[in-house]
């Protein structure tokens, strides 16, 4: 057990394992810091002069144990016993051993006793402290402290604490200490382990008594919000003013959309089998503490958006334009947005991240709202039934209304764009475009008109017929209106070889057009690029002395009013009645037109396009006129703009931009002439105008000022459609051109007036011609823009001859040919309908009274 050839006299591991575990052996009863004492034994051990010495305790020979570093140690180590001096062998390292959760630490003491001739010594374990875990308070140590029943008495008294009742703020706090304090959006893993969690974790009154504890006073402790964004039940705060109410972001799953009764804030986190309690624990997590589940997020989902009144009817004017470009430019597959107008409300099916993104968009159209107003009285004395102010919503997509006194209209609208950034300050806004399509509805140009009749039986067996497709070829008040034609049977359509003589002639001067059969105004050369300059010389144009006439015929259908208030006179009282009548042009088909090529390519005529810009004296206008500088050139107050001519300003479209002007006329008369053709498909409307055209190079006429001040800041777009114009200009009018005694007095025939013109509309020509007996049949694409017509006509215009020249006596033969050329193309059926023509063409008789 003890080595002897082991020098040094050191203990074999065997003997000190032996010897440790009867040392670590404790008394029972004892307390757990009682320091254990080994008995000492009869063994001696010798330790030799060169061994290290040991800091340990000497031993007394009553067996008792001394305390280190007590007076009774030899000083160094060494013991005297007798008249012989012994030195303790010491072990380097003390070791350090864990006994039932106890440190010890391993000591060497001497012994009294010698072993083998040497001086004896022992392994003692001495008690070092608790063992103390990191995450634990050290246990307090006092060798004072005894067994008793204290302990049992604190375990009893947590015992009973723990079965009182915990009061309100302490289930508060434990509910709020599972609330994640950073992510709102869980995997659905961790989702439910949080609601398993509060499900089990507490009883349904304490989760409904804190779900009712938030609703009144919000969260029970301050938590980090930085991304947290609780929802409120079924609707948020409204964040913008416009919103009344907006429902939290709700993810659909496989549903198109939520069943009505359901709570949106549960929907997709439970199940219709779920437990009361396992909705009260989804209901604090959704509502209380914004959560949400990933994979449901990234789905698609829906928000419905309750809008104020007046912003949602404008949301709705006319194209939904809004609705329309949102649904272009930010939704996807599936994506949409759906539209509840007893509701006002919009419903928005997107994902979580692109809701928001909507309704921020939504925001930004709104703050475009303006609000405009301007007097009735300066379209029309009479009062403006509330469904055509219902009609003008839908075409402008603007909200009209009266003022209280019903003398002033607001119109309010929503602009596509900041007016300011996208530099059309100067042009026309949507209460400019009101105030024109009132005036052009209320005030119509000022024209004379006669009305005849050309057929059998005069009239008494025809019927009028109620027209139901001619409706976009009207003006957009006429098609709120109830129109029809009036026609024979076919039975009463009797072939006849009689002729009609003329009785009187067209009122106008039927004369030849200035221009050839190319379409173009003389002198027009389109390799001439047209760019109007910022400075503006004077230019060498000028206001025709001599006036033109130009006479036109159409084919169409010549309707009449025919309404409940407003029925026709029967014939012959409807000739000179006034009744109300519109003119709806019909065309050929192209199949047809086709039929009058002829094999000479030189009189063919190509493709020409031209937009016709409209200007009427604006009712507000202040008429200055100008005097030569020789007569003072003094300004003084004019004639009213009533009496001042329309202005038609014609534009050469070139490879679909706007190539240069064409020609400026200023009308000073117009009349229109009405033929019914009753037993045939379609009737006749002669049109004829009287101008003054200005005259100059067509690179003058785009540089002269009036002009280019119109057309600089204009926005012509007519591949986008959209033709954007200043809505009032300056044009000097000769004064002879004035129909007032005081202005167009022979004595001043120089006068120039500057008359405040109103832009009224435009006309998008694209049209193609052919001759046709002498004279230039020509087919004519219109489009006139917004609450304009649209459609297609055939037009008969009188030429030159073949040699080009014709001669005043034969004016009236010419008058004649045109007529009856007129007569020819409206009475072959074949050309408008697949009605046989085996009669011969009966003249026309106008019976002009």
């Amino acid at each position: 057990m003890i080595s002897a050839s082991v020098s040094g006299g050191t203990v074999c591991l065997r003997c000190r394992l032996r010897l440790l575990r009867q040392s670590t052996q404790p008394f029972r009863g004892s307390n757990r810091d009682r320091i254990l004492t080994v008995r000492q034994s009869s063994l001696r051990c010798f330790a030799s002069e060169s061994t290290a010495r040991f800091d340990v305790d000497p031993v007394s020979e009553g067996g008792q144990d001394k305390p280190s570093g007590s007076q009774n140690e030899a000083p160094q180590g060494r013991k005297h016993q007798g008249d012989k001096k012994y030195e303790l062998k010491r072990i380097n390292g003390r070791k350090r051993h864990l006994v039932g959760g106890r440190v010890l630490t391993e000591d060497v003491e001497g012994l009294s006793t010698g072993m083998l001739g040497k001086p004896g010594h022992v392994i003692v374990m001495r008690d070092h402290s608790l063992y103390r875990k990191k995450d634990r308070l050290p246990a307090p140590e006092s060798p004072d402290d005894e067994p008793n029943s204290q302990s049992i008495t604190d375990i009893s008294a947590l015992l009973n604490n723990q079965r009182k009742t915990p009061t309100a703020k302490e289930v508060r706090e434990n509910i709020d200490d599972l609330r994640p304090k950073t992510d709102t959006t869980l995997p659905k893993r961790e989702f439910r382990k949080l609601q398993s969690l509060l499900t089990d974790g507490f009883l349904s009154v304490q989760l409904m008594a804190y779900l009712e504890y938030y609703k009144q006073h919000g969260l029970s402790r301050e938590l980090p919000q930085a991304s947290a964004e609780p929802i409120q039940g079924v609707d948020q705060t409204p964040k913008y003013d416009w919103i009344k109410r907006i429902s939290p972001w709700v993810p659909l799953g496989d549903q198109q959309s939520i069943a009505g009764g359901t709570d949106p804030s549960l929907y997709g986190y439970v199940t219709d089998s779920a437990t009361a309690k396992a909705k009260l624990a989804v209901r604090i997590m959704r509502e209380c503490w914004g959560l949400s589940i990933a994979e449901l997020s990234a789905g698609l989902g829906e928000t419905r958006v309750r809008i104020r009144i007046s912003e949602f009817l404008l949301l709705m004017r006319g194209t939904q334009w809004w609705v329309n470009g949102v649904g272009k430019t930010w939704l996807g597959p599936d994506e949409k947005i759906e539209i509840f107008r007893n509701q006002n409300t919009l419903r928005l099916v997107t994902t979580k991240t692109k809701a928001p993104v909507l309704i921020k968009s939504l925001d930004e159209t709104l703050k475009q709202i303006t609000t405009k107003t301007f007097p009735v009285g300066m379209v029309t004395s009479e009062p403006i039934d509330e469904a055509v102010l219902e009609e003008l919503r839908r075409i402008t997509n603007a909200h009209i209304n009266r003022s209280h006194t019903h003398r002033r209209l607001h119109v309010t609208w929503i602009e596509a764009e900041a007016r300011d950034t996208q530099g059309s300050t100067g042009l026309e806004d949507t209460r400019e475009v009101v105030v024109r399509l009132l005036l052009t509805a209320f005030r119509p140009k000022l024209v004379t008109s006669t009305l005849s009749y050309m057929g059998p039986d005069h009239g008494r067996n025809g019927r009028f017929v109620t027209d139901t497709t001619s409706k976009e070829k009207l003006g957009w008040k006429d098609r709120m209106s109830q129109w029809a034609r009036y026609m024979l049977p076919l039975a009463v359509r009797k072939d006849t070889s009689e002729l009609v003589n003329i009785s009187q002639r067209l009122p106008l001067l039927v004369e030849p057009q200035a221009e050839m059969l190319s379409g173009k105004a003389s002198g027009f050369d389109e390799n001439k690029e047209f760019i109007p300059e910022t400075q503006f010389p004077v230019h060498p144009v000028k206001w025709a002395h001599d006036l033109r006439i130009a006479t036109e015929a159409h084919f169409g259908y010549l309707l009449h009013a025919n309404g409940p208030k407003d029925s026709p006179p029967p014939l012959p009282h409807l000739l000179t009645a006034h009744h109300p009548r519109r003119f709806a042009p019909v065309a050929l088909h192209p199949v047809h037109f086709a039929q009058f090529e002829t094999s000479d390519k030189s009189a063919l005529v190509l493709p020409n396009a031209t937009i016709v810009v409209h200007f009427w004296p604006s009712p507000a206008a202040t008429t200055i006129i100008k005097k030569p500088r020789s007569e003072g050139g003094n300004r003084t107050p004019g004639v009213p703009p009533a009496s001042a001519p329309v202005l038609e300003l014609r534009l050469a479209v070139l490879g679909g931009e706007v190539g240069g002007v064409e020609s400026l006329r200023a009308v000073t008369q117009t009349h229109v002439t009405d033929v019914m053709l009753p037993s045939s498909p379609i009737d006749l409307r002669f049109t004829q105008t009287q101008y003054a055209l200005l005259e100059g190079a067509p690179e003058s006429l785009s540089t002269w000022q009036p002009i280019a001040d119109f057309l600089k800041p204009a926005r012509l777009d007519l591949a986008g459609g959209k033709l954007e114009v200043p809505p009032r200009q300056r044009f000097p009018i000769p004064a002879r051109l004035l129909d007032d005694p005081l202005v167009s007095a022979p004595a001043n025939p120089q006068k120039l007036v500057s008359v405040l013109y109103t832009f009224v509309g435009f006309e998008v020509h694209r049209s193609v011609s052919v001759p046709y007996e002498g004279c230039k049949l020509t087919y004519t694409s219109v489009d006139a823009g917004l609450g304009g017509r649209r459609g297609a006509e055939v037009s008969l215009q009188p030429a030159f001859g073949e040699d080009g020249s014709h001669v005043e006596a034969d004016m009236d033969k010419f008058h004649d040919s045109f007529l009856a050329t007129c007569q020819k193309l409206a009475r072959t059926d074949t050309l408008w309908s697949n009605f046989p023509s085996n009669r011969k063409a009966q003249p026309i008789n106008l019976n002009l009274q």
